[in-house]
C-alpha cells in the first residue's frame, strides 16, 4: 500500500508542480541579453496568453509516465541502503540512503527529464520535427544521435540528484524526529520544507543540466559537456546564470511537495479506515494466536480464567506493537513511509487484536 500511495502521491506532486516547471525550464533558457521575461509571474502570464493552460502543461506526460518507477526505484534503493546501516535511524544513514537512490534513479529520470525538457521548449528547439509526445521525442534522438543523445546531461543529472535527494530524506527525517506525534499538517510542511531545502542544496546543477538538455544535438550543439557549459555560461552572465528560475522552483516545491505527502497520508488513512493492512513487509504479522502452541507454563502462570488469559494475551501483545511504535526501522524494515505511518500502524493494529478477542476466548474455552 506504500508504493501505491506513492505512486499517486507523485503523480498529484507533478499535476500540480508542472505549471511552476515548465516556467522554471523557460526562465533558465530564455536570453539574458535579451529577456522576454521579467520574473517568474510575467513568465506564467506569457505562456498563458499564447499557448493557454495547454502551454504550462506541456511535456507533463513523461514525467507522469515515469514517476512511478522513479518512486520505485528511489524508494527500493532508500530503504534497502538503510536496512544495511548500523543505524538506521541516523541523519547520515538517510543521508547515504538518499544519496543511493538519487544516483540509482537518475539512470530512468536523465532520458525523461530529456524528452520533458525538448516538448517544454518544442516552439524554440528542434523546430524541424514537431513531437508528438515523449516517446515520439527519445525516439527522434535515438535515431539521430543514438543512445547518447538520450542520455544528454546525464552527469549533470547525477550531480543534481545525489545532493538533492541526501538532503531531501535527512531535512525531512530531522524535521519528523523533531516532533514526535506529527499530524498530517505537521508532515505536509515538513514535506514541503524538505523539498525547498533539496532544490537550494542542487539548483545551481539542474541550471546546467537543463541548458545541456535544451542544446542542439551533434555538431550544432553549443556545448562540449557540464563543465564546458558551466564555464562559457559564467562568462558570459556571471555567478547570476546558476539561480535563474530559482524563484518559481521554490514556490513550486512546496505545494508539490505538500500535495504529493497530503494524498498519500489520505490513501493509508483510507486503508486504515477500511481495514486494510499496511504492513506487506514487516517481521511483525498479525495472525489469530491459536492456544495449542503455547507452553503449559505460560497458561498455567498467575491466569485463573478465561477472561484474564484474553485481557493478558491482548495486553502482551499491545506491548510488542508499542515497541513497533517506538522503534519503527527495525520492525518495518527502515521504510520512510512506513515510518511516517506508524501511528497509523499502531491503531490498526490494536484494533485488530481487540476485534479478534472472540477468537482467543473461544480457543481457551475449548482447552
Amino acid at each position: 500500500m506504500d508504493f501505491i500511495a506513492g505512486l499517486f502521491g507523485g503523480a498529484a506532486g507533478v499535476l500540480v508542480g508542472h505549471p511552476f516547471d515548465t516556467v522554471k525550464v523557460h526562465l533558465q533558457t530564455d536570453n539574458p541579453n535579451n529577456p522576454k521575461y521579467r520574473g517568474t509571474f510575467h513568465c506564467m502570464k506569457s505562456i498563458l496568453l499564447s499557448d493557454n493552460i495547454r502551454g504550462l502543461y506541456r511535456g507533463i506526460s513523461s514525467p507522469m509516465m515515469g514517476i512511478g518507477l522513479v518512486n520505485a526505484i528511489v524508494f527500493g534503493v532508500y530503504g534497502n541502503v538503510q536496512r544495511l546501516s548500523d543505524n538506521p535511524n541516523s541523519l547520515a544513514s538517510h543521508f547515504w540512503a538518499g544519496a543511493a537512490g538519487g544516483l540509482v534513479q537518475s539512470i530512468v529520470c536523465a532520458p525523461m527529464e530529456l524528452a520533458k525538457t525538448r516538448l517544454q521548449l518544442a516552439n524554440h528547439i528542434d523546430s524541424s520535427h514537431k513531437f508528438k509526445g515523449p516517446i515520439d521525442c527519445l525516439m527522434y534522438i535515438y535515431r539521430t544521435e543514438g543512445i547518447r543523445g538520450c542520455f544528454k546531461g546525464f552527469t549533470a543529472t547525477i550531480l543534481r540528484d545525489i545532493p538533492g535527494f541526501s538532503s531531501y530524506f535527512v531535512s525531512y527525517e530531522f524535521l519528523m524526529q523533531c516532533n514526535q506525534t506529527p499530524g498530517v499538517f505537521y508532515t505536509l510542511m515538513a514535506g514541503g520544507f524538505a523539498g525547498v531545502a533539496s532544490w537550494l542544496a542542487c539548483y545551481p546543477v539542474d541550471v546546467i543540466k537543463t541548458h545541456l538538455q535544451a542544446d542542439a544535438l551533434g555538431k550544432h550543439a553549443k556545448y562540449n559537456g557540464f563543465v564546458d557549459c558551466a564555464v562559457k555560461s559564467y562568462e558570459r552572465e556571471g555567478y547570476m546564470f546558476f539561480f535563474r528560475g530559482l524563484n518559481s522552483t521554490l514556490i513550486r516545491a512546496f505545494p508539490m511537495n505538500a500535495a504529493c505527502f497530503f494524498v498519500v497520508s489520505w490513501i493509508l488513512d483510507f486503508c486504515k479506515r477500511n481495514g486494510i493492512d499496511m504492513i506487506d513487509n514487516s517481521n511483525q504479522s498479525f495472525n489469530v494466536v491459536n492456544l495449542e502452541n503455547w507452553s503449559p507454563s505460560y497458561l498455567d502462570s498467575d491466569i485463573q480464567s478465561d477472561d484474564k488469559l484474553v485481557r493478558k494475551l491482548i495486553s502482551d501483545r499491545v506491548v510488542e506493537l508499542q515497541l513497533l511504535r517506538e522503534s519503527p526501522y527495525e520492525t518495518l524494515n527502515g521504510d520512510i513511509s512506513d515510518y511516517y505511518h506508524r501511528d497509523h500502524i499502531y491503531e490498526t493494529k490494536v484494533n485488530q487484536i481487540e476485534s479478534s478477542q472472540f477468537n482467543i476466548n473461544g480457543d481457551a474455552k475449548r482447552l
